[in-house]
């Protein structure tokens, strides 16, 4: 849904970005978590044209402003992490060991492990946190 929103809210067919944060493209399951780009492998095997995908951003950098909302137009966008990368980082798990449970849709604990992916040995996904 953030790249849909980001999508409209820089201007839509009249020139809106097509782009995601690295941490939801990591949910999509069509990220290498090694390269942060598009598995071409897994995008081929799935049928799904990587042309059609969106750019794959970092959350430190602004993405664009507002345009075609009025009073809103020109406010910045910047990041956009999803809901239980959010809560890693506003919960405040901001070193190597730090985690967080979340309790909504479903039970979510999430593990900071620093700049490098471990694999998990027990079926867990490992994914990018922000």
């Amino acid at each position: 849904i953030e790249s849909w929103l980001i999508y409209n809210l820089t201007g839509g067919k009249n020139g809106g970005l097509h782009m995601t944060d690295i941490s939801n493209a990591s949910r999509y399951m069509l990220m290498d978590i090694k390269t942060g780009k598009w598995d071409p492998t897994i995008c081929k095997e799935l049928g799904i044209p990587m042309e059609c995908l969106p750019e794959i951003r970092s959350n430190a950098e602004v993405y664009g402003k507002v345009k075609g909302y009025g009073s809103l137009n020109g406010i910045p966008i910047a990041g956009a992490l999803g809901d239980q990368h959010a809560a890693l980082l506003g919960q405040g798990c901001l070193e190597v060991g730090k985690s967080k449970n979340t309790y909504g849709t479903g039970c979510f604990m999430l593990l900071n492990t620093g700049a490098q992916a471990v694999q998990s040995s027990s079926g867990l996904l490992t994914t990018i946190g922000f």
